[in-house]
């Protein structure tokens, strides 16, 4: 076992099913694997060679969590008249930088938190 950075990584192997034409079942192969365990000791992970291993381990690589979405509100796109456009939701407007940002807010939707800064921000105006 080596230690990196407070996270470890083991070595070991682990069997993989492999198919081959005319074979009715799957064969083992014995594969040589690293086991790396996250930087915030979530979980043990099998990796196909040090360097995935080691960034693992060291937390630089992503993480499969689900992160909680914001709720987003619907919106209306418009232009006005002198070509600036905006999205609007009920009577709170929120300039936007072109069309298609404009449609990408339509598509998707404004996080709350995006709206409510949009409209604070038009406050201090």
């Amino acid at each position: 076992m080596t230690t990196i950075s407070n996270s470890s990584y083991f070595s070991g192997t682990r069997f993989y099913p492999v198919h081959t034409a005319g074979e009715t079942r799957p064969l083992p192969i014995m594969v040589p694997t690293i086991w790396a365990v996250r930087a915030d000791r979530s979980e043990v992970v099998a990796c196909a060679n040090l360097a995935s291993a080691r960034v693992i381990a060291e937390g630089r690589a992503p993480n499969k969590v689900d992160v909680k979405s914001e709720t987003a509100v619907n919106v209306q796109a418009f232009v006005s008249p002198s070509g600036q456009y905006y999205v609007q939701h009920g009577n709170q407007r929120m300039d936007v930088a072109n069309a298609s940002t404009a449609r990408h807010y339509v598509k998707h939707g404004v996080a709350i938190s995006t709206m409510l800064a949009a409209s604070l921000s038009s406050l201090n105006q």
